[in-house]
């Protein structure tokens, strides 16, 4: 059996393209990450909107369709069986589920983002239950069709190659097929010493792959619609974050990379000249003839191209978030930088303080206690500090709404002081536009502080 070592030296040799296939599946466990704190921060920043946890699951599950080559990067050898036997469920079972999850929440934009041709879908109590009845579809329908013959992974073997001698097989799960002696004798004498492992590849799984990226187009195309109509006039309750430019290009963009990786995947199917499968990575990344190296190299960037695709939404999206208002999440982002800031400086402090009490006394606990106690008398300032400057990297910004109120709070400070009747046509102002009493606070304490850097 293969060592770690001996692993990681293959997965960057010279036949593996230098580690190209093993950097894809680390990076597309970095961007499943980063699509789940994404999430997270969606979700947090309005726990009551039923958009924010619409695009919250829909972020997850982007992540999730990134993630496809996390098992090749995690100890992908004989040795390691019993965890690969634990990440195949994730190759399979989560990441399938997810990208049928991801096609019913397409569908169901025109329910969050009014089409016109579509404004039957538009109504609150759909928004208010099919930001979890699309997932718990989506997971459905995997359960429905996960034994059937066209999408049930019945078997896979490992192939083990000693360089100068004739492959071997050992069954990982399922039963021996034909078509692995046939692998087998297509190998030959083996060129190099390896271990990786083949599969049965249903034809349904890759329907659902390919499938995907079209749904994707689908929903670009509502979403364009959608802000389409905004433009004109006919659509003006659409939500800020959907005309954001920045998430717009984002979205666009993981389309169109999508649509590439499906016109890659069929020009290597001619290239071929007939079904291509992870089979045949095999067969082609320890040939010796160039063709079949040209179409490794092809097979290979097409596996980076969803991953990139994803990880450019992501990063449009946090730009979005940098330059507007999407779903709320820049104050809430700036917030939680601030609280994670001060916890940090707090952590530090204890720890310091403890190690410096422990060398002069020999009781750690009490410079700790010291310290801590020093730090939450001064906590207010500290984030005052804290708040000033994280808001020169993460810049305010406000709703419409906001925007409103604050014009209408600077005409009545206009003589510095807000009358009782200037102050009930305020409460009125922040009732219109759906403003409570801690929005309020928050508006007109920043205004006051701008007049007073004035």
């Amino acid at each position: 059996m293969w060592t770690v070592r001996e692993f990681y030296v293959d997965a960057f040799s010279a036949e593996s393209l230098f580690g190209f296939r093993m950097i894809i599946a680390w990076a597309s466990v970095l961007i499943l990450l980063w699509c789940l704190g994404l999430s997270t921060l969606v979700w947090r920043a309005n726990t009551k909107s039923y958009e924010n946890k619409f695009m919250s699951v829909l972020l997850i599950c982007e992540g999730v369709k990134a993630s496809f080559l996390l098992s090749a990067g995690i100890l992908y050898i004989r040795k390691y069986e019993w965890l690969q036997d634990i990440l195949w469920h994730w190759t399979i079972d989560v990441f399938f589920t997810a990208h049928l999850i991801a096609m019913v929440m397409y569908l169901c934009i025109p329910i969050y983002y009014r089409i016109e041709r579509l404004r039957f879908m538009y109504r609150p109590v759909f928004k208010k239950h099919a930001w979890y009845i699309a997932p718990a579809l989506g997971i459905l329908i995997w359960l429905l069709i996960r034994d059937l013959p066209g999408f049930y992974l019945p078997d896979a073997t490992w192939i083990v190659c000693a360089e100068g001698a004739h492959a071997q097989l050992d069954l990982w799960f399922g039963s021996h097929q034909p078509w692995m002696d046939e692998l087998v004798t297509d190998l030959g004498v083996c060129k190099a010493d390896y271990e990786t492992t083949v599969s049965t590849q249903p034809g349904g799984l890759w329907l659902i792959a390919l499938g995907s990226p079209l749904v994707s187009l689908v929903a670009l195309l509502f979403i364009r619609s959608s802000i389409k109509s905004h433009l004109e006039g006919d659509n003006p309750d659409i939500s800020k974050s959907l005309t954001s430019r920045s998430l717009y290009i984002g979205f666009s963009g993981k389309v169109i990379g999508l649509l590439f990786w499906v016109s890659l995947t069929l020009f290597i199917f001619v290239l071929h000249g007939g079904q291509v499968t992870f089979v045949h990575e095999t067969l082609w990344k320890y040939s010796e003839d160039p063709m079949d190296r040209v179409k490794y190299f092809l097979w290979i960037f097409g596996l980076a191209v969803t991953p990139a695709a994803i990880a450019f939404e992501a990063m449009m999206f946090v730009h979005a978030t940098l330059k507007d208002t999407v779903f709320g999440i820049d104050n809430n982002l700036r917030k939680t930088f601030s609280t994670a800031v001060f916890t940090s400086i707090g952590l530090v402090a204890f720890i310091v303080g403890s190690e410096a009490m422990e060398s002069i006394v020999g009781y750690g606990m009490a410079g700790g206690v010291i310290v801590g106690i020093s730090l939450l008398m001064i906590r207010r300032p500290i984030l005052g500090v804290l708040d000033g400057t994280i808001s020169k990297f993460i810049p305010s910004s406000h709703t419409p709404e906001e925007t409103a109120y604050l014009e209408a709070y600077a005409t009545a400070m206009e003589d510095m002081i807000v009358t009782p009747e200037e102050r009930k046509l305020l409460q009125t102002v922040a009732n219109t536009y759906g403003l409570n009493d801690k929005i309020v606070k928050i508006l007109e304490n920043e205004y006051e502080l701008i007049l007073q850097e004035e």
